[in-house]
């Protein structure tokens, strides 16, 4: 089968803002793996690590982001953290300049966000990734210190608002999507996705696993007593919530 030829007009860039441990890397994978776009990772990251400027990451996106006059791609994006911009000013005029989309997706269950942070970092530290690659590596259940979950749900919040924020004033298209959106009915979630990115709806398949079980009584030894601390609050239903 050939594939599709695009002119530069006809080409979207694309950036995926998110808050770690939202589904971005499963997301990545699907829009990756769809014939028309290409979707890299956390690319300001590593430059940030290895010590690199803003000129450093606005001289890569302004690479990358703008097409070729004729190509094979109809959209070319990658994803990032605001906490990893590191002139966020300065990128928002940049992706104006470029005509970017933004997706914004953020997570609606904090109480679960936290908990795959605190996971995550669990599967880090045992085979040296943050995403679920391997089913055989998935971590038991284990027991979460109050003080230090209440310090990560302000931490989250926190983060949450500070992306709202910053997505709600740029000047280019922006589509808040969520995780539990994403997991309720994945093929409407990417209907809608690909819609604002401008590309057909193909056939994609993402490459991790959730690493996090949506049943947290499976996953927190201690369950009843994080959940009693916050009975009567906004975050007591989120302890019970089950998507999958």
């Amino acid at each position: 089968m050939n594939q599709s030829i695009f002119l530069r007009n006809q080409v979207t860039p694309f950036v995926i803002l998110f808050v770690e441990r939202a589904g971005s890397t499963y997301l990545t994978s699907l829009l990756d793996s769809h014939s028309d776009i290409v979707c890299l990772r956390e690319e300001f990251a590593v430059i940030k690590e290895k010590g690199g400027t803003a000129n450093d990451q606005q001289e890569w996106a302004i690479e990358f982001l703008s097409p070729p006059l004729i190509g094979r791609l109809k959209g070319k994006g990658f994803k990032t953290k605001l906490t990893d911009i590191i002139d966020p000013a300065g990128f928002a005029e940049l992706i104006t300049k470029l005509s970017c989309r933004v997706i914004l997706l953020q997570r609606r269950n904090t109480i679960k966000a936290v908990v795959s942070t605190i996971n995550a970092k669990r599967l880090h530290e045992k085979v040296g990734t943050w995403n679920l690659l391997n089913e055989s590596d998935r971590m038991p259940a284990f027991e979460i210190a109050l003080d230090d979950f209440q310090s990560r749900i302000a931490e989250r919040e926190l983060w949450d608002q500070e992306i709202e924020e910053y997505a709600n004033n740029l000047k280019v298209p922006v589509r808040q999507v969520y995780y539990e959106d994403l997991l309720n009915d994945e093929q409407v979630f990417l209907g809608q996705i690909f819609e604002f990115l401008n590309v057909a709806q193909k056939p994609v398949q993402g490459k991790t696993f959730k690493n996090t079980k949506d049943n947290l009584q499976e996953v927190i030894l201690n369950f009843s007593e994080l959940k009693a601390h916050y009975q009567g609050t906004a975050y007591e239903m989120m302890f019970d919530e089950i998507m999958v």
